[in-house]
C-alpha cells in the first residue's frame, strides 16, 4: 500500500485491499476526464484480488458516475453502495468492490460536509 496523491490512501489488511478515495474536484472544476485518470492511477498501484474502493468520488453527474463505473468495472469492481450528499439527491460517495461481498451497509451524519458510512464486509469466502 501507501499514498497516491489528493488525499488517496490504499492499505492491505488479511489479502484485501482498501482504498480511501478523494476524487479530483480541480480546475477545470468538475472535470470528468481528470476524475477518471485520478480512478485509473490508483487503479494501477493495486493487485490483483479482493478491493474495497470508497470514498468521495465527486461524481457531480450521471455523466461522471457512468465514466467512473465504467473504469472500475474494466477492473473487475462492482458498484457496491452509494449514499447521497446532504442536500443534494444525487451520491457523489459510493464504494465499489472486488471480490469482497458487503453485507450491511449503512450511513451516519458526522463532523464531515459529507456522511460517513459504516460497512461490514464477508471476509470468510473471499473471492480473489
Amino acid at each position: 500500500g501507501g499514498f497516491i496523491h489528493k488525499k488517496t490512501t490504499v492499505a492491505t489488511v488479511k489479502s484485501v485491499q482498501f482504498v480511501s478515495f478523494h476524487g479530483y474536484n480541480g480546475q477545470p472544476f468538475k472535470n470528468k476526464e481528470k476524475l477518471v485518470a485520478h480512478v485509473e492511477a490508483v487503479l494501477e498501484v493495486l493487485s490483483p484480488g479482493p478491493a474495497l474502493f470508497a470514498g468521495d468520488f465527486n461524481t457531480w453527474t450521471e455523466e461522471h458516475l457512468t465514466a467512473v463505473k465504467e473504469s472500475l468495472e474494466k477492473s473487475g469492481f462492482d458498484l457496491a453502495y452509494s449514499w447521497s450528499y446532504p442536500g443534494r439527491s444525487h451520491p457523489l460517495d459510493h464504494v465499489f468492490t472486488r471480490g469482497v461481498k458487503i453485507g450491511v451497509s449503512r450511513n451516519y451524519s458526522c463532523e464531515s460536509d459529507h456522511r460517513g458510512a459504516i460497512l461490514e464486509l464477508d471476509l470468510e469466502d473471499l473471492v480473489s
